[in-house]
């Protein structure tokens, strides 16, 4: 599916576009000579503007994909259409897409989109016309973050998130990389694993696709990493990395950035870049979309947002900012994503989340699984949770309550998987 059956006229047609993965694959697709449009809900979302850029038509989600379109691509957040055009889950159609290349994948709970974008921008860096397909909107030095790309080798960031509501087998189920980088292992998603076992099990999965020529290159101080590496039949090459490891020369800060590009050079390395040319094209990256992404300084205020959304994401990204800002007060607004989570990670998020200097909690991101579901958790109840002096929010005034705790020096941090970006543009009225 790389290249259209007739160049001249293939139409695909995605149900969910705006989504990070949906906007990857389309315009990776675009690039391979096929025509995209696609539907959506009206709420704005962080690929508006690329799908804007490339001539994307984006129409309400209630649309019928036209009887002209060749191939339905759906999100697994969406029902697939009823028709007779040939239907494909997000994860199906990218898998079919990547067939023919050298998949390096990057899986693992936390750092998979950085570790990508990283990989991404030191190839082109290095004249290398790499194809890849990034879980965010954006990466600075690169035109989108989806491309076809002309090498043989393609990044993938593969996601372990059911393929579809009535499919939960992982995403990255579909995909056989000869090269695969697990930034960790880590109990995520208990609406589809109901512990560290059936986790484990999945991550076992892939990693024994890799086949003799190809390479795991896994984090060595992850416990489940190290667990499944003993436990397994592998017959592959395997690849450690760690902190241990000597520093790089990056554009962006934080050990969890450190260990990141450290995954990425190696990766570089063994697909065949000379070890001077990876580390040296490393700094080429300069951050992704909602990774660490700085939105400017508003009345002496630093404004951040970030997509960590698991109890050691956020405690790995405050503490990066606590090392880089070490003089600066650390407020950080969090939504927390679906309900299990953060019923099943409750102690562990409140343990994170104490360690900004003062914290708040939006109301929580709902899945589409659980939205006709009641929940014991509340906003109020996740505040009370993590210290007295945690404030529960509302998207009304959100925003404002932060400023008014904010002063001048500050770091304010938005941070998780859902819409809490959105509050940056509120933040900035206040200019003036």
């Amino acid at each position: 599916m790389n290249k259209p059956n007739d160049s001249t006229h293939s139409h695909a047609f995605f149900v969910g576009i705006k989504g990070v993965g949906m906007t990857s694959l389309a315009l990776a697709m675009q690039d391979a000579g096929w025509e995209i449009s696609g539907s959506d809900t009206q709420e704005v979302f962080i690929t508006d503007p690329v799908l804007s850029e490339r001539n994307i038509q984006v129409y309400p989600i209630n649309k019928q994909p036209p009887s002209s379109i060749d191939l339905v691509v759906y999100s697994g957040a969406y029902t697939p259409p009823d028709t007779a055009i040939k239907t494909l889950s997000l994860a199906e159609a990218l898998a079919e897409f990547v067939q023919d290349r050298r998949v390096i994948a990057v899986a693992g709970v936390g750092g998979k989109t950085t570790t990508s974008a990283m990989l991404a921008a030191l190839f082109h860096s290095a004249d290398r016309d790499v194809g890849y397909y990034l879980g965010t909107s954006s990466i600075l030095g690169l035109a989108a973050p989806g491309k076809c790309g002309s090498d043989p080798l393609f990044v993938v960031e593969a996601d372990e998130y059911a393929i579809s509501k009535t499919d939960s087998r992982p995403k990255f189920a579909l995909l056989s990389p000869e090269i695969l980088i697990t930034t960790n292992i880590l109990h995520d998603h208990p609406d589809i694993y109901p512990d560290k076992a059936s986790t484990l099990a999945a991550f076992r999965s892939l990693v024994e696709r890799i086949p003799a020529t190809g390479a795991w290159i896994y984090n060595s101080a992850d416990p489940l990493s190290n667990q499944l590496r003993k436990g397994s039949t592998l017959v592959c090459q395997l690849i450690p990395y760690s902190l241990k490891l000597p520093p790089l020369d990056l554009g962006v800060f934080g050990e969890q950035n450190q260990l990141d590009a450290q995954a990425a050079v190696l990766a570089a390395t063994f697909a065949g870049l000379s070890k001077d040319q990876a580390v040296k094209s490393i700094k080429s990256y300069q951050g992704a979309g909602r990774r660490q992404e700085f939105h400017g300084e508003v009345a002496g205020r630093f404004l951040y947002d970030d997509y960590g959304h698991h109890p050691q994401e956020i405690k790995l990204t405050i503490e990066s900012f606590k090392t880089h800002f070490p003089t600066q007060r650390l407020l950080l607004v969090f939504e927390s994503h679906t309900f299990s989570r953060t019923e099943a990670l409750l102690k562990d998020f409140a343990e994170a989340l104490r360690l900004a200097d003062l914290t708040f909690i939006m109301p929580i991101f709902a899945s589409a699984r659980e939205q006709a579901q009641p929940h014991s958790i509340t906003p109020a109840s996740f505040a009370a949770a993590v210290s007295p002096a945690t404030l529960p929010l509302t998207w009304d005034t959100a925003a404002e309550q932060v400023w008014a705790e904010s002063r001048p020096g500050d770091i304010i941090l938005t941070m998780g998987a859902g819409f809490v970006y959105k509050l940056h543009t509120q933040f900035k009225q206040y200019a003036n």
